[in-house]
């Protein structure tokens, strides 16, 4: 009782509903707050893995570069020592292929499909310095700056979309560890004891529950780009 008098107390004073599940969720299965909490844990670790190349990857190569050649580095030697800062980023091919003294457009290609935002870009200042001999420092500072806009971008559509990312998983995801739970602890016996038309119904139910969670995500991952 004194549990519910404090949800509706909270719900007064303008807790945000998210909050509020969460609260009751932990009031009445500790453990499962502490499962889901693991669980998104390990999903926010997936989302950002190994080899895939980030905005802000760029915007520090592009630096890096800048700051070679406007200390007297050739582009060629730029890229090589630049690429020391940026692991995240394989640039292992360009730089051998710059180090080999390979024609600037094998290097532009190269560095082109490891760069997924400001490839094209990229490329082209290569390909520019190759056929003109011009310096491109101010070239890779623009684009380090547009690399730096693009991750800022990302950044406030994540902010932007994570209250309804928390939501969706919050009022879709709870019918189903419910669900689990009445199952696993014998409560659903009467569901169950239906027999066919039973499963049929929580079948469908839990049916829905994931194509509304799908459709949620497909929503926000729309919104993110």
């Amino acid at each position: 009782m004194l549990t519910a008098v404090l949800l509706a107390g909270g719900l007064a004073v303008g807790i945000p509903p998210v909050i509020i599940a969460i609260a009751a969720l932990a009031a009445i299965e500790p453990r499962l707050v502490l499962a889901g909490a693991a669980v998104w844990g390990v999903v926010a670790g997936l989302r950002r893995r190994p080899g895939v190349v980030a905005p802000d990857d760029e915007a520090t190569l592009f630096r890096a570069m800048t700051a070679e050649m406007r200390s007297g580095a050739s582009l060629r030697s730029a890229i090589s020592e630049a690429s020391l800062r940026v692991p995240q980023i394989d640039l292992e091919r360009p730089v051998r292929l710059a180090a080999a003294g390979m024609s600037m457009t094998a290097v532009a290609d190269a560095v082109e499909a490891q760069l997924p935002v400001n490839g094209q870009l990229a490329a082209a200042a290569f390909r520019l310095s190759d056929w003109s001999g011009a310096r491109v420092a101010d070239t890779f500072e623009g684009l380090a700056e547009r690399a730096a806009a693009t991750a800022e971008l990302v950044r406030e559509r994540r902010a932007a979309t994570a209250q309804a990312r928390l939501s969706a998983l919050i009022v879709g995801g709870a019918p189903l560890v419910f669900t689990g739970l009445l199952v696993a602890t014998g409560r659903g016996a009467g569901l169950v004891a239906n027999g066919g038309l039973g499963w049929l119904v929580l079948g469908v139910g839990l049916g829905l529950e994931v194509v509304g969670l799908l459709i949620v995500a497909v929503i926000v991952r729309r919104a993110e780009r």
